[in-house]
């Protein structure tokens, strides 16, 4: 996504846990396209320290025109049972994280007429099963908060999308035996920048994943509830 961006010619903050995982890309990016690239580590499961981290590094950047937000966590025995503080982190890194940084700069966004509001979604997120039960509630939760953006943005040139992806090629695909092909995350990217400035609210990337969530979606419950996925 920083890729495709900078590409572009847009200065870019880039926010991580770890800032060990941005510098390589920061300088890269900076090297490459000439652009202005600054860096945070913040913690997306401390919504509260993640938005003023944020805040303090986008000073020098003026009016912020958009946001992305490829963030998200899992964890494995997500069944519906997880302590209390792994509930929170999933809900925090997932949804709320992403509502305060939203919130804090939407109106600016409304005010200046412009700007892009992107964020990515789950296809976990259709149909609620007996795995990544939080994970999908939070990215269910994701989906309504879009839906809303959208409709509060819809009288004005703020651009609000959702993505809702299914399998991509990253470290938690990496060696797992899938049903279908991850998609490689410079793909989607390239999709994302194409659509920037379209009103095309939610899309499932790849595309078949519509048709999948359509089928899921309609299973009746007495089939539905056999499934083991």
């Amino acid at each position: 996504m920083s890729e495709a961006l900078a590409g572009r010619g847009d200065a870019l903050l880039l926010v991580a846990s770890d800032a060990r995982d941005l510098e390589p890309q920061a300088s890269h990016l900076r090297l490459v396209y000439g652009v202005q690239v600054e860096i945070v580590a913040a913690d997306a499961t401390r919504p509260e320290e993640f938005l003023g981290k944020i805040l303090s590094a986008s000073r020098s950047f003026g009016v912020i025109q958009g946001l992305f937000f490829p963030i998200g966590a899992s964890v494995n025995g997500d069944s519906g049972t997880l302590a209390m503080d792994e509930t929170r982190q999933l809900i925090d890194a997932n949804l709320l994280s992403v509502m305060a940084v939203v919130g804090h700069f939407l109106p600016e966004m409304l005010a200046a007429d412009h700007g892009h509001i992107v964020g990515f979604g789950s296809v976990a997120a259709v149909r609620g099963r007996r795995t990544n039960v939080i994970y999908a509630a939070a990215k269910r939760g994701l989906t309504s908060y879009f839906e809303s953006l959208r409709h509060i943005a819809a009288q004005s040139k703020v651009r609000v999308q959702l993505y809702q992806l299914g399998y991509v090629a990253t470290q938690q695909t990496y060696g797992r035996k899938l049903l279908f092909q991850p998609a490689h995350p410079a793909d989607i990217a390239a999709v994302v920048v194409q659509n920037l400035d379209r009103d095309i609210g939610m899309r499932y990337l790849p595309r078949y994943w519509a048709l999948i969530a359509r089928l899921v979606s309609a299973l009746p419950w007495m089939i539905f509830k056999r499934m083991d996925f």
